[in-house]
């Protein structure tokens, strides 16, 4: 019995040891729904969300970085839903022609499979990832372990609730090994005033 006691400990240590807590959290910002994460240091690489709200539609996004994450400019930049449809790669070089195309942005396009309605409807995908070198945790260039996603306007007051995208790719974080522990309790039934 006190081996079995022992094995579960280890079960259990090991399990808490290879995971780490994300926390997504919306908060209303001048009207818009503000979407934030927070980690306990470990490092997204890329997120898959879903937002609904209880009444109204999404009518637009903002407040995103495009592109690679910097020093200068760290953040979620690469959108894997619309990257082939308006990024253009120079085959030469290897290099982004030019990130700030107006249609580039976090919404994942209604058609892909498992993603919400879009823009002009009560539910949105959010695809966004991280692209930095080098690609390690430690990177001057990668994201913060907390920070704001976007901003996403609405037509009226409303709850706002998030859950991952798992169809989309759910959270991902930049070591494989470690299965993130998704907390939405500051993402579900969150009342945002237009």
């Amino acid at each position: 019995m006190r081996r079995t006691g022992i094995c579960m400990l280890i079960v259990m240590l090991a399990a808490v040891c290879t995971s780490a807590a994300v926390r997504i959290i919306v908060e209303g910002q001048d009207g818009m729904v503000a979407i934030k994460y927070q980690t306990d240091g470990e490092r997204v690489r890329a997120f898959g969300l879903d937002v609904k709200l209880s009444a109204g539609t999404f009518t637009g996004v903002s407040d995103f970085i495009r592109g690679e994450s910097t020093a200068a400019r760290p953040g979620y930049g690469i959108f894997p839903a619309k990257f082939a449809q308006f990024i253009t790669v120079d085959p030469q070089t290897g290099e982004v022609t030019d990130w700030n195309i107006n249609d580039y942005n976090p919404i994942a396009d209604p058609c892909d499979p498992g993603a919400l309605g879009g823009l002009g409807t009560n539910g949105v995908t959010l695809e966004m990832g991280a692209l930095y070198y080098p690609p390690t945790d430690n990177s001057p260039n990668a994201p913060p372990t907390s920070g704001l996603l976007c901003k996403l306007a609405i037509s009226q007051s409303a709850k706002v609730t998030v859950t991952e995208n798992v169809v989309r790719g759910g959270i991902v974080l930049t070591d494989p090994t470690k299965k993130p522990v998704v907390d939405l309790s500051l993402a579900t039934d969150i009342q945002v005033n237009k």
